[in-house]
């Protein structure tokens, strides 16, 4: 008997360590799931407290408000505002108007877009651990999860938003198809089903689709023409929305109102190159410049005001310069021993010499957002340059950047969600949702096919410019350039309710200089209101100034009279 006791004891000893063990793994993944938790109601809560009252934003939300306010099919998606045409299929107004048939509150379409972005990202952060697992995993899914581009573009309600989760799909499943760059993990008909339906997908929401086209007909040469069926599949599954579009309305009809008038054949200069480049792995780099304020007057304004976030800003504004001129050092270094990083960089540099090219043909100016798409190139590039650098302190410097960034950001979010989120003036879109009624919102663009009155045409219901009144306007000169109105302003119609008040500020001085800006609110009838007006004039001495509102569109009131 005594020969079996360090055999018994062995055996106890051995499953004390597999239940310690497994204790260990539960309290991690626990904990991984809380967090993973906390992000995404992180994430969640910045897109309802980023803009929602401009331009853009409205038309998005309006496309399924009215699908979901008359049940009739939605024939055509996002407003092409370069050449007032539209985009075809029914996808995204679907994504918008679906969500509010489920629960008919304001933030249910940022809910469904919230849960599609997350989870495209988590898969995405997945598959880039795959690829590098040296790479910690905390780092890898924070990092894209609160990356600012990521956050700007995948939380809140307008098209850019939509294309990320299949963009993801589209290049997870292009890596997976080509053989050079490919881990196994998913077979070539099943990655060629994703690519045709995240391409489907993005040729609803955006214009960017195009540049989807040359990494199809890549993967198709490579693996063969025989994968075309499955990528057809695919494509049909979300494709099937563009069905009606084209029965009823045509081909051209169907098009959207001329969408070939998007092509504008001109030159480009070369130095586009360089820019390109620099704006791809902005992508993956904490680039804030473009998403704090429209110029530097008001981003002075911001840190005046708020001195606290300075420093927080200071830190992501440095490490949001250094990520892409680090990216650039490791792509022109070779690496031994890496499988798969020649074919990475040629594929970078397919895609800055693809979008710089794709300029050659559209009338839209060079900018970033119309080629995010390309967004998951730049993070799995980036992941790939990590690992150059990964050790402990690089990883301790890793995490304090990120702290850092997620702390700027929910100060941002708390700054600017009192001014420009829906909750600014929930009760109008609330009420537009019970009263399944959009023009209590707003109205969709004059050149919006089938998309409904353009304006409250009501006779009983007259109305004008000249309702609204400013009936007091002070302004200050700040630093920077810029003229800070403090206007108020009253509707003393009884029955129309104005959105979008363009004003027209006159400065006089030397010469006579005049401003027209939108206050991106909504007045109630008989309701006074005071905004904040931030004119960008420059520095040039003014003697007098004054404020006017030259136009506003006209809406049905709130509260149903």
């Amino acid at each position: 008997m005594a020969s079996n006791i360090p055999a018994i004891f062995g055996a106890d000893l051995e499953t004390s360590v597999t239940v310690q063990s497994t204790i260990l793994n539960l309290k991690s993944r626990k904990t991984a799931l809380l967090a993973l938790a906390a992000l995404f109601l992180g994430r969640l809560a910045f897109g309802l407290t980023s803009e929602f009252w401009t331009e853009d934003e409205t038309q998005i939300y309006l496309m399924g408000l009215r699908y979901y306010a008359t049940g009739h099919w939605p024939y055509f998606g996002p407003d092409v505002v370069w050449t007032m045409s539209q985009i075809a299929g029914a996808l995204q107004p679907l994504l918008v108007g679906v969500p509010l048939r489920i629960a008919p509150v304001p933030e249910a379409p940022f809910i469904l877009l919230n849960l599609l972005s997350f989870a495209a990202l988590c898969g995405l952060a997945a598959y880039i651990t795959r690829r590098e697992p040296s790479l910690p995993r905390w780092l890898v899914f924070g990092w894209l999860l609160t990356v600012p581009w990521t956050l700007q573009f995948s939380t809140h309600v307008n098209n850019p938003s939509y294309v990320l989760p299949a963009a993801i799909v589209f290049f997870i499943s292009f890596f997976e198809a080509v053989p050079a760059l490919s881990l196994g993990v998913a077979a070539p008909r099943l990655a060629f089903f994703g690519m045709g339906a995240a391409f489907a997908w993005i040729v609803q929401i955006h214009l960017s689709w195009p540049l989807l086209v040359p990494f199809a007909a890549i993967a198709l040469l490579m693996r063969g023409p025989i994968n075309a069926g499955w990528l057809a599949l695919g494509a049909a599954v979300p494709g099937a929305l563009l069905i009606p579009t084209f029965l009823r309305f045509g081909l051209h009809g169907g098009s959207g109102g001329g969408s070939a008038a998007n092509l504008y054949f001109h030159a480009v200069s070369p130095e586009r190159l360089l820019v390109t480049l620099a704006q791809l792995f902005s992508f993956a780099s904490l680039e804030i410049t473009r998403f704090v304020a429209t110029d530097n007057a008001r981003r002075l304004k911001l840190l005046v005001e708020h001195p606290w976030i300075a420093p927080l800003a200071a830190i992501v504004l440095v490490a949001g310069f250094v990520q892409p001129v680090w990216m650039l050092i490791s792509a022109l270094r070779r690496r031994e021993g890496r499988p798969g990083w020649l074919a990475l960089r040629v594929l970078v540099a397919f895609c800055v010499v693809l979008i710089y090219a794709s300029y050659w043909f559209v009338k839209e100016e060079p900018q970033a957002h119309a080629f995010f798409v390309m967004a998951p190139i730049a993070f799995i590039f980036a992941a790939s340059c990590w690992t150059r650098i990964d050790s402990p302190r690089w990883r301790r410097v890793a995490a304090v950047v990120l702290g850092v960034n997620i702390a700027f950001h929910a100060g941002l979010a708390w700054i600017q969600g009192p001014e420009q989120s829906l909750y600014t003036n929930r009760r109008v879109i609330a009420a537009a949702i019970s009263e399944r009624q959009p023009e209590i919102f707003g109205h969709r663009r004059p050149y919006a096919i089938d998309a409904g009155p353009r304006a409250v045409f009501d006779s009983t219901r007259p109305h004008g410019v000249g309702d609204l009144k400013v009936v007091a306007s002070t302004h200050k000169i700040a630093i920077g350039g810029a003229a800070i109105w403090t206007v108020t302003v009253v509707n003393t119609n009884p029955r129309i309710a104005f959105r979008s008040l363009i004003y027209r500020a006159t400065y006089t001085g030397d010469t006579v200089r005049r401003r027209e800006d939108v206050i991106n609110d909504v007045l109630q009838p008989g309701e006074t209101k005071q905004f904040e007006i931030v004119d960008t004039i420059g520095t040039a001495p003014i003697q007098d100034a004054t404020v006017e509102i030259v136009n506003a569109e006209g809406l049905l009131p709130a509260d149903g009279s």
